[in-house]
């Protein structure tokens, strides 16, 4: 075989690299650990690593230690199963008690009155954006009758147990890849602000700028996982009050045992 020959079979190496990085990645998005995950996050996570390391084994591993962070609050697949019956039992209370968000806002007589203080400023609203949700559209969905819910969140899993429990709509999306472009009367935004700020620096306040809602709630952890008051809702407080977009202002600041809400009106 001549030496032209051969070379013109050999692939460039860029060549042979992309497509072993787009076969990791592959494997990836079809893996069974992460098949409810949004593609759109394992396509930011993988993009992120390859920007941070030359070897494919080692965006790899990076990915897979990024997505094992991401999935930490997913229900194991017992718990989905359970939560998918939850919801065609249309269980609403004990569905909540499936995701750790919700529950740690439960029993319901505890959500019903944060809901109330929080709709005594902004009013009974016709449309809810609950960005990066959890399961609190299953807890809208009851309180809300008739108003357009939407839920947008990272996890299929929760998703799916929104859609089957019916009263909202539910659907994939990645707030650090898009801010969704549908407005609504409210917008919510529990607990993930310092979720993204980690992440990325300056994410979260890009997105309480995008947001289209005429009120937004944002909310913030007071205590740690351990139950423990470290300080945080001083630290979220002084954020946040840094951190108000100049087309907002804000309208209220409420607390219960273990979250910070601030309420931001549209100037």
């Amino acid at each position: 075989m001549s030496a032209k020959s051969s070379a013109s079979k050999r692939a460039p190496r860029s060549v042979r690299r992309e497509e072993k990085v787009s076969g990791l990645k592959g494997k990836l998005l079809g893996s069974k650990k992460y098949r409810d995950v949004c593609p759109d996050t394992i396509e930011r996570i993988w993009s992120e690593c390859s920007a941070k390391y030359k070897k494919e084994k080692d965006v790899d591993k990076a990915a897979r230690e990024a997505l094992h962070g991401v999935t930490g609050a997913f229900m194991t697949e017992r718990e989905y199963k359970r939560a998918m019956e939850l919801a065609a039992a249309h269980e609403g209370e004990a569905l909540l008690e499936m995701h750790a968000s919700t529950r740690e806002r439960l029993p319901i007589a505890r959500m019903n009155e944060t809901f109330d203080r929080i709709f005594a400023i902004t009013g009974r609203p016709e449309s809810v954006l609950d960005l990066a949700c959890g399961l609190n559209p299953v807890y809208l969905a009851q309180r809300l009758p008739g108003a357009e819910l939407l839920g947008v969140d990272i996890s299929g899993q929760c998703v799916n147990v929104i859609r089957a429990f019916g009263g909202a709509q539910a659907r994939l999306g990645d707030l650090l890849c898009a801010v969704p472009e549908e407005s609504a009367q409210v917008a919510l935004l529990f607990k993930v602000l310092p979720l993204l700020e980690r992440q990325r620096a300056g994410a979260a306040a890009d997105v309480l700028h995008r947001v289209q809602a005429e009120w937004i709630v944002a909310s913030f952890p007071t205590r740690s996982l351990g139950g423990r008051n470290v300080g945080m809702e001083k630290h979220y407080s002084e954020w946040m009050e840094a951190h108000v977009p100049e087309n907002r202002a804000i309208a209220a600041r409420l607390t219960d045992e273990n979250e910070l809400f601030y309420v931001l009106k549209r100037k």
